[in-house]
């Protein structure tokens, strides 16, 4: 998208900015399809002593499945799945794959479907029903110049139902980049208990720009909640790497959503 000299020489209104930002990644996500990558995420559960209660690491395979990337799990930690794990994978690959294909995209939103892995994901559509903006200043983030806009929902907001509705119980920060109004960094704040997130639970989010590609570099995730009496921490850490391209004679879907 470009803007003009005036535009440029002016302070958006923070609607303004959400609006482009939103129209950013649906230009960024053509290109992020083309690519495969590696996830490794790391999950503990901390006591108050500081012993750890739970420690767990798992790595997945992400490529291109019917136009939306699928998880496969191919580690967990440190090891390669292998004999009922690996075939357990497998066979959940083929139910996503069946379910994919007879599943319009904008169906597949409103649906839950079990064999997929579901990640956290910030959906700036809702944002943009949903929240009212703030503009909170001008920062640098990592050398980029970026506006910075925090959002929360508005008064009579629905309650989240699904994953896909995450964005409806937080209050959110952006760091939107002035050159190409991509958001660089999101720090998301859990307002009410959901899913997996207690309320107070911060998530960061941050990408970095690969052929001018903005691609998922780290989500960082903490809260507490209570286990076995006593309050412990959690955290979620999840980095992506070893991008490279994606080759594949199967059609790349991208259906406009409502």
């Amino acid at each position: 998208m470009v803007f003009g000299l005036c535009a440029a020489a002016q302070t958006p209104e923070p609607r303004q900015l959400l609006e482009s930002m939103a129209a950013a990644e649906k230009a960024n996500r053509r290109g992020a399809a083309l690519f495969v990558y590696r996830e490794d995420i790391h999950y503990t559960e901390q006591l108050p002593g500081g012993r750890f209660r739970r420690d767990t690491r798992a790595a997945y395979e992400v490529s291109i499945l019917e136009g939306e990337p699928y998880h496969r799990k191919i580690e967990q930690d440190g090891v390669p799945l292998t004999g009922v794990d690996a075939a357990y994978e497998e066979k959940r690959y083929r139910e996503v794959e069946k379910f994919r294909r007879e599943t319009a995209l904008a169906e597949r939103r409103k649906r839950y479907f079990a064999a997929e892995e579901n990640r956290f994901k910030i959906d700036s559509g809702i944002v943009l029903e949903h929240h009212d903006g703030v503009l909170a200043g001008e920062e640098t983030y990592e050398g980029r110049p970026c506006w910075v806009v925090d959002t929360a929902p508005r008064k009579g907001t629905p309650k989240p139902k699904r994953r896909s509705q995450w964005s409806l119980s937080q209050k959110l920060r952006y760091w939107i980049d002035k050159e190409t109004r991509f958001p660089v960094r999101a720090v998301a704040t859990q307002l009410f208990d959901f899913d997996s997130s207690r309320k107070g639970t911060v998530t960061e989010v941050v990408s970095t720009q690969l052929d001018g590609v903005w691609l998922l570099r780290r989500i960082r995730s903490e809260g507490k909640r209570k286990a076995d009496g006593q309050m412990v921490v959690y955290r979620t850490e999840q980095q992506y790497s070893k991008y490279r391209h994606f080759t594949t004679t199967t059609n790349l879907l991208f259906e406009p959503l409502e």
